[in-house]
């Protein structure tokens, strides 16, 4: 016949128990700061450098100190105003060669933003991005409502006299529809969630700020002489 057990040898059973809960516990919690203070010595990754793009949508001297990285919808009537800002600031900065601005399209609006971002794409293989780019934002209505149908895009390449044999048919087979959905994957790797966004010299700015703010952070980013 098996001997009950003692009351004091079930203390000691639920002693030993509790001591293991406890111990198990504290070992938990030591691995869990352990890991949180290798996660807070981790160096923080840089952000990725933006994608290449052709030299067509480089606006400024290669060479200038201060780059600026702009990603935009040609429907946003946000990224409409960041265009007349950059033109606005283009004879003390660009055209002096402080300042270089990078366009990235990130056609997130809907079709008629990647069809007007391809259309861009079109124009820039005659050398016209900018012209184009410009000419799109100066047109610019609602949003998906027809005034970036592939007819009035070509009907915009006839207005700024380009090619527009070549250029209907690079809008017409899609030529720059993947390079368009790769930009804007690519954009989405960078953080970009809505436009305008810049990174000037890596610093990233989401939204529009005012002229003056803007233009003094490119001058705080001169080279001190």
């Amino acid at each position: 016949m098996t001997k009950p057990i003692s009351r004091k040898a079930r203390a000691q059973k639920k002693n030993n128990s509790s001591l293991w809960i406890i111990g198990g516990v504290a070992a938990a919690a030591i691995i869990v700061l352990i890991l949180v203070l290798l996660n807070l010595n981790t160096p923080t990754p840089p952000p990725t450098p933006p994608a290449a793009v052709s030299v067509g949508r480089v606006l400024g001297s290669a060479d200038a100190p201060v780059t600026i990285d702009l990603y935009s919808d040609f429907q946003c009537p946000f990224c409409r105003r960041a265009d007349q800002m950059i033109r606005q600031i283009a004879p003390a900065y660009i055209d002096t060669g402080k300042a270089k601005v990078v366009y990235h399209n990130f056609a997130f609006i809907g079709p008629e933003s990647e069809w007007a971002a391809q259309a861009a794409e079109c124009a820039n293989d005659q050398g016209k991005f900018w012209e184009y780019a410009n000419y799109l934002f100066d047109h610019q209505t609602a949003e998906n409502v027809g005034a970036f149908s592939q007819a009035n895009l070509k009907q915009f390449a006839a207005d700024l006299k380009l090619d527009t044999a070549a250029f209907n048919a690079c809008l017409d087979s899609g030529k720059h529809a993947s390079l368009i959905q790769q930009e804007k994957t690519d954009a989405r790797t960078r953080n970009i969630r809505s436009t305008p966004s810049f990174y000037v010299n890596g610093r990233f700015i989401e939204g529009l700020l005012p002229t003056a703010q803007f233009t003094a952070l490119i001058d705080s980013l001169q080279p001190q002489p």
